[in-house]
């Protein structure tokens, strides 16, 4: 069948749509918010550790410019001084690495940004296609990105620039002050000209959320074919239910028939009904029907009861009800127990005959089914 593939996309996202959307990798999280984030936790680190940055570095720096001979003549304290060196510079580092690693991982998962897609690892010969390539480039998403790295740019550099001009006294006083202080104020300048690029980018990480937010919800929309696909997927496909169908019909047949040679009697209708009836008084409490079928069906019943040497016995209304209110494996229903009982004493009576002769038994005439049962449709197929 052809799918509009125009066909507008109105109707919300279904629960199983939303999980499969989700298998996939796509992702609602905006990459700018996690940048600003990023750049917060750097300037929280930053501010707040301005004290033990500046110690720490005024002492790398003070023992770096403190040396003698021995320094030179000794190359293993040249190496021991480099890797205290690197130690005190990792030791500085440490929270930035933490915090970056925390703000890079957590907010992510919470927001339902990592999902874990193999499926890309792939190798797909369509992502070769040069035509495929050229569409990604000049789609709308590519260019939206492209201006949000343009303003990104654009800011940074502004605010960036501003600040700095109107902080250039300040910077070309830190030359005469002692390299602790200069340390110190040169930190805080930094930290105050992350902080308003930070403030700068705020609309953008803004503008970015919105419209992540707005994309992903609109990817997430169906068409009603869509949606109408996705239910017969879920309830399974009609004609393999048909075949599955058939199938349980088919084996539950040849059961019945593999059933037949063990029933007392066929009642018939006589051509188009036939129900097969097995008693036994010591372990049933009642008649059961262990066979039944109509058109071809219930001609092959009698005809495996003729071979079997099964007594039949034609009672048209009995056969009816006894089809339409009777299951396979089922006792039969209590208001057909007398109609059936003159079935079985004539059955008995012909066992007797078989066994001593004489008189065939007349068969019961004018076997009565209740009004409430009595079913008057006739059938020709048992499908």
């Amino acid at each position: 069948m052809n799918h509009n593939t125009n066909e507008e996309k109105t109707e919300n996202p279904t629960e199983h749509r939303i999980r499969k959307f989700r298998k996939t990798g796509k992702t609602r999280y905006s990459r700018e918010l996690n940048s600003l984030l990023i750049l917060l936790a750097g300037f929280i680190n930053l501010w707040w550790s301005r004290d033990l940055i500046v110690f720490n570095f005024s002492k790398i720096m003070s023992n770096s410019f403190c040396f003698d001979k021995n320094d030179f003549l000794n190359q293993n304290n040249t190496l021991l001084e480099i890797f205290i060196s690197i130690k005190d510079i990792l030791y500085v580092f440490f929270p930035f690495l933490i915090s970056l690693l925390i703000v890079t991982t957590i907010p992510p998962i919470l927001l339902g940004g990592i999902k874990l897609n193999f499926k890309s690892l792939k190798f797909n010969f369509m992502k070769l296609n040069p035509f495929q390539g050229l569409k990604r480039i000049f789609s709308v998403q590519i260019i939206i990105e492209f201006l949000k790295i343009i303003l990104k740019l654009f800011l940074v550099s502004s605010i960036s620039f501003y600040y700095l001009y109107i902080s250039f006294s300040k910077i070309l006083f830190l030359i005469n002050e002692n390299y602790t202080s200069s340390l110190l104020d040169g930190c805080n300048i930094i930290s105050v000209c992350c902080f308003l690029v930070i403030l700068g980018l705020v609309p953008i990480v803004f503008f970015d959320v919105i419209w992540q937010q707005f994309n992903y919800y609109k990817k997430l929309k169906m068409t009603r074919q869509e949606v109408k696909d996705e239910l017969r997927e879920k309830e399974g496909n009609p004609n393999i239910k048909i075949r599955i169908r058939q199938e349980m019909k088919a084996a539950m047949r040849r059961r019945m028939i593999a059933d037949i040679p063990k029933a007392d009697v066929i009642i018939t209708n006589p051509m188009h009904y036939s129900v097969a009836l097995k008693y036994d008084e010591i372990k049933m409490n009642a008649p059961k029907v262990i066979a039944k079928g109509i058109g071809e069906v219930a001609i092959k019943i009698q005809s495996l009861a003729l071979k079997n040497n099964i007594s039949i016995i034609s009672a048209p209304s009995l056969a009816r009800s006894l089809y339409r209110y009777s299951e396979i494996g089922q006792y039969i229903p209590t208001p057909l127990y007398k109609a059936v009982a003159e079935v079985l004493a004539w059955v008995w009576k012909v066992r007797q005959w078989k066994k001593e002769g004489g008189v065939f038994p007349e068969k019961p005439r004018n076997i009565l089914v209740p009004s409430e049962l009595n079913f008057t449709g006739e059938h020709k197929t048992d499908d």
